[in-house]
């Protein structure tokens, strides 16, 4: 096998040997003619390809310009996009926040609205309530419309305020106590202040309305402000009323003098509402009766105890058998001197025996001003509560009660505790003073006896004994 091989080897190696001279000599030829034709094309190539190396080199360029530049306009444009999207994003951010703005805006100048009407009587309403109207009439649902007709209610609320500042004269008609008519008259505005003078007789200052549900910013429509009720005048003095009217019917020019009410007439409802004794009792209903019934019986008795203690003199020097005493303190002295007997502790029984039934005189009816301080705190309790009862059955029946009736039926029920403690509480002190003068006179009674007894056993002894024993003594 191995042979095989290595004589197809010699063959294939002897072949061209076996070639003629002729046939390499073409090959030859053949062969360089072919290199110079592949170096002639090559070269060819080569030039065509400087050739076309050139403009491909330039638009090659040209085209890298052209992408560098859409590159750079595209990026342009990325970013305008994006800048405009956040300008679009902050712009409607800063919308919202402008239209929350412009409705508090709107909500304060409701208020306002609603405040100013409020705050001016009734009698100046009509002045400005056919122009608040119309303004209220102009809005709509629109947020410029509704800020528009408040701004013109703003506008005209300050026309008020300058007119009202420099003060005028305007007719009207208000209601004049305590019969509830209605009279014509003029009103003179001078700031804050409202006067009356009726053609009639009738003046003074006007009632101002503390109804915090008459003009509420919810019932401010065209329809409710045209609503108006007439003031209500206040009753005041003879005299003010008469420099009131003076004042409004003086020609213009004059100097005229007229009262000024700090309180813009709070004053004069205070003083309207204040109540006498008699109508503080009767609005403590049935329980005031019975406190009324202690505080007479203990006051009685503490007067009559008191003049009965106080009447009592005190002696002025040392017990003796043979001076002379006042009241209870001459009793003992003269039992002591009529006593014959002769055991002192007999006598010092008896003289005890009338200290005591001297006790109880002056102790009785005592205990009935301690009843009296005990008692009279818890009837006005009980009257508290029955009134508060009342007015829990007054919030069940009716729905929606008035503040003002709750407080009237509060204060009502409080009047019996009020009269309980001005009833209990100087019965307490009154209780203390008496027993405390009492037992002071008990104990000056004691000793009075004691010495007496002393006295009749001949132990005690006079200061010229004293004396006498000292002496000899020293």
């Amino acid at each position: 096998m191995n042979s095989i091989r290595i004589l197809s080897a010699l063959l294939v190696w002897l072949a061209p040997a076996c070639l003629t001279a002729e046939s390499i000599q073409d090959v030859r030829v053949s062969a360089r003619r072919d290199l110079q034709n592949a170096v002639q094309k090559l070269d060819d190539l080569r030039n065509r390809i400087e050739k076309e190396k050139i403009p491909l080199v330039g638009k090659v360029e040209q085209l890298e310009r052209e992408t560098a530049r859409k590159r750079n306009e595209l990026d342009r444009r990325l970013r305008l996009r994006d800048n405009r999207d956040a300008n679009l994003v902050q712009l409607r951010e800063e919308v919202e926040d402008s239209e929350r703005a412009l409705e508090v805006s709107l909500g304060l100048l409701k208020d306002y609205a609603g405040s100013w009407r409020q705050s001016t009587p009734s009698a100046e309403q009509n002045l400005w309530a056919k122009q608040m109207a119309t303004h209220l009439s102009s809005q709509g649902e629109e947020l410029d419309s509704s800020l528009n007709a408040n701004l013109k209610i703003l506008s005209l609320s300050m026309d008020a305020v300058f007119k009202q500042a420099g003060g005028f004269i305007f007719g009207g008609e208000a209601i004049v106590p305590p019969e509830g008519v209605r009279e014509k008259g003029h009103f003179l505005c001078l700031g804050p202040a409202l006067f009356f003078s009726g053609s009639e007789g009738s003046a003074g200052l006007l009632e101002k309305s503390y109804d915090s549900n008459q003009f509420s910013t919810l019932d401010l429509t065209p329809e409710s402000v045209l609503k108006i009720q007439p003031s209500r005048l206040l009753q005041t003095s003879e005299m003010t009323s008469k420099t009131i009217a003076q004042a409004i019917d003086e020609p213009a020019g004059g100097l005229v003098t007229i009262p000024l009410d700090p309180t813009m007439g709070k004053a004069y409802v205070m003083e309207g509402g204040e109540v006498t004794l008699v109508e503080e009792l009767q609005k403590g209903g049935i329980w005031i009766y019975p406190i009324l019934f202690f505080a007479g019986l203990s006051l009685l008795i503490a007067l009559y105890k008191a003049l009965q203690i106080l009447s009592i003199p005190s002696p002025m020097e040392l017990a003796s058998l043979e001076g002379a005493f006042g009241g209870p303190f001459e009793t003992l002295r003269k039992t002591a001197k009529a006593y014959q007997g002769k055991d002192p502790e007999i006598l010092e029984e008896i003289l005890y025996e009338i200290i005591i039934d001297f006790q109880v005189k002056l102790e009785k009816a005592l205990p009935l001003i301690a009843v009296t301080a005990a008692t009279a705190p818890l009837l006005g309790l009980l009257g508290t509560v029955t009134g508060m009862i009342d007015v829990f059955r007054q919030i069940t029946n009716f729905a929606n009660p008035e503040n003002s009736e709750l407080a009237r039926g509060i204060s009502e029920a409080l009047v019996t505790t009020k009269f309980g403690l001005i009833t209990a509480i100087p019965s307490l002190i009154a209780h203390a003073l008496l027993s405390r003068r009492v037992q002071g006179v008990i104990s000056k009674l004691e000793a009075f006896s004691a010495r007496l007894v002393h006295l009749k056993r001949g132990s005690v002894s006079t200061p010229e004994t004293e004396g006498k024993n000292d002496a000899s003594a020293d």
